[in-house]
């Protein structure tokens, strides 16, 4: 045996000694050891800074914190009438312990081990190894594209996926304790409900995965009257609990708009401020059946189809092709009354399995939106390992699916260091995290604030005089005629200021390349490096596509002449220049003359936007 198989060896034996499932105790160091990891990634990835985050999770925590329903219209597009139960600890919390923050966020998602690898352990049970094989799948699970692209933000698919495994679990419990069902139901059922019903209620999104896990009790290996009892309790405390959790929020929304969901299915609601359709984002859905059926195998050459960013991956082109091999297989042995002895099927791994193919064709039905498969993907490793066990004999099933396995875990951390790590939005970190260079208002409690556009701006209004009204123009939310007369109402009923506030250009390209040079130049200094010829700045100048400034004895890295960077002023005017064709439209004038630039940043980001002073119209 060679040196680096004998230390291969050796490494895994440690692993397994320490880490192995042996025991409930090796179990919970490999869970805590886990999460602990996830939450000091979580801090090394910096601030998070996402799209989500600009636009409604602050927004819509502080809103509600403030109550802000009936004061402001919209300032987080159609995004602001979310459940925002979910953004509360963190808004809270950010702005005092940023890093200690993302440190619990990523512990919190760092749980998906555990969850993953107690679902594994009961639908694998039987099989030799699966002290070692469990872990091992779980952790798998835990480096998928969008596991990993969301680990430690706001985004809430990662945060939200927690309960709904958790629910798979104790669902998967209660099959396997009470066996074939008979008498006195285990309590589990109940639970599973409550814990799926808090998933739901946090992420509407994770509705999917509620339909799901009732068809997959429905299919249970049991009579007809127990599967309908189970799956009723199920459902009981499923609906209880998102009716005592998210049903205020919703029936607030009714009372205020006429739409519990608004502005989302406003062609079955019909409330007057957007107009009749049910808002979906259609342009990720599969065109067609046959488009639907190579779904998997076209998102995984061209990950654009799903996500606004490349979530390099391979392992659902895998699934597929594992599944259909599965089927097939399935069939010939039933046409051929072969019986195979050599695999158990538990019913956990039966559930599992229809749990998952039901989940995925609801997500390909619905949304078609990669991070929505964020269950499914810490899923996806044992799920791989059933079908492949379904397909060929067991020892060979065990040398595909690791393979597999193997292979599908290196496409995703080499697409995640490709891509930056499949990165929704992150920032250096500072002491406080939300910086906003708040305009002065003559008359706060009468003045109105018009966020105009597309771009998420509504992370900034915290941070903004509390007393203003705030509302977005020229958004995502499918205004309705009755929308711009209400904000011309608004308008008319605070006789005080109206401004617009609006994107500011920077060119972060350039702010990156200068924060670069000055650790640079400071470290230079530091070590006496920029004396003499400079030897080693000038050959980084070289490298950087730098020059070398030589002034009072010293030198220092500048970008070149020719790379300064965009001419912010240009874009400044042209932004404004759009948003004054984007207040025609409510009867609203501006002069692009009168904007100002005002600082904000998240963390390092510098965000800067433009405050603009807009006539009021003529009465």
């Amino acid at each position: 045996m060679n040196a680096p198989h004998r230390s291969w060896k050796s490494a895994t034996a440690w692993l397994d000694r320490r880490f192995g499932f042996h025991g409930a105790a090796h179990a919970a160091r490999a869970a805590v050891a886990v999460a602990l990891l996830f939450g000091l990634m979580s801090v090394w990835r910096g601030q998070d800074s996402n799209w989500d985050l600009r636009n409604y999770h602050l927004y819509n925590a502080y809103a509600w914190l403030t109550d802000r329903l009936a004061t402001d219209l919209a300032p987080a597009q159609l995004q602001s009438y979310f459940v925002p139960w979910l953004d509360l600890p963190y808004f809270l919390a950010a702005q005092h312990w940023p890093r200690l923050t993302a440190m619990v966020l990523g512990t919190w998602h760092g749980l998906a081990f555990a969850l993953a690898a107690g679902i594994g352990w009961l639908a694998l049970a039987g099989r030799p190894g699966r002290h070692r094989l469990v872990p091992m799948l779980a952790l798998a699970g835990c480096f998928s594209a969008v596991f990993l692209s969301e680990l430690g933000t706001t985004m809430g698919d990662n945060t939200s996926a927690i309960f709904v495994l958790a629910a798979l679990l104790l669902v998967l419990q209660a099959a396997s304790v009470d066996g074939v069902p008979a008498g006195r139901m285990s309590w589990r059922w109940w639970l599973a409900g409550v814990v799926l019903g808090l998933g739901v209620s946090f992420k509407l999104t994770n509705a999917i995965y509620a339909l799901a896990l009732g068809v997959a009790v429905l299919s249970g290996p049991w009579s007809w009257t127990r599967r309908i009892k189970c799956a009723a309790s199920l459902t009981v405390a499923t609906t209880a609990t998102i009716a005592v959790v998210a049903g205020p929020w919703l029936w607030g929304m009714w009372r205020q708009f006429g739409n519990p969901l608004f502005p989302q299915f406003n062609g079955w609601f019909q409330a007057p401020l957007a107009i009749p359709v049910s808002v979906a984002d259609q342009r990720w859905l599969p065109s067609g059946v046959v488009e639907a059926a190579l779904r998997p195998l076209k998102f995984t050459i061209n990950p654009f189809l799903i996500s606004e960013i490349p979530l390099l991956q391979i392992i659902w082109a895998v699934l597929y092709l594992l599944a259909i091999a599965a089927v097939a297989s399935w069939l010939w042995r039933r046409s051929a009354g072969v019986v195979r002895q050599d695999v158990a099927v538990t019913t956990a791994a039966r559930l599992l399995l229809v749990f998952f193919a039901v989940a995925f064709v609801a997500w390909l039905a619905v949304f078609s939106i990669h991070r929505y498969l964020a269950v499914l993907e810490v899923l996806a490793p044992l799920v791989l390992w059933l079908l492949a066990e379904r397909v060929f004999a067991p020892a060979l099933a065990a040398r595909v699916a690791t393979c597999a396995i193997v292979a599908t875990i290196a496409v995703t951390l080499a697409g995640t260091w490709l891509t930056g790590w499949g990165n929704w939005g992150h920032a250096g970190w500072t002491d406080r995290p939300f910086r906003v260079d708040a305009p002065a208002m003559a008359q706060p409690a009468q003045s109105t604030v018009l966020l105009v556009g597309t771009e998420p701006q509504a992370w900034r209004i915290p941070f903004l005089p509390a007393a203003a009204a705030y509302a977005s123009v020229g958004s995502n939310l499918p205004e309705s005629e009755h929308y711009a007369d209400t904000i011309r109402a608004r308008i008319a009923a605070r006789p005080g200021g109206v401004y617009a506030m609006l994107p500011a250009d920077v060119d972060n390209r350039m702010v990156k390349r200068l924060a670069r040079m000055a650790q640079i130049n400071a470290w230079a200094g530091r070590l006496h490096l920029d004396r003499g010829d400079c030897g080693l700045l000038r050959k980084i100048a070289r490298n950087r596509r730098a020059d070398v400034q030589v002034g009072d004895g010293r030198c220092r890295l500048a970008p070149r002449a020719e790379e300064s960077g965009r001419d912010v002023a240009v874009e400044n005017r042209a932004l404004a220049d759009a948003a004054v064709q984007t207040l025609a439209r409510y009867g609203l004038r501006m002069s692009p003359d009168g904007c100002r630039v005002h600082a904000a940043s998240i963390g390092t980001e510098a965000l800067p936007f433009q405050w603009c002073p807009v006539e009021r119209p003529a009465p």
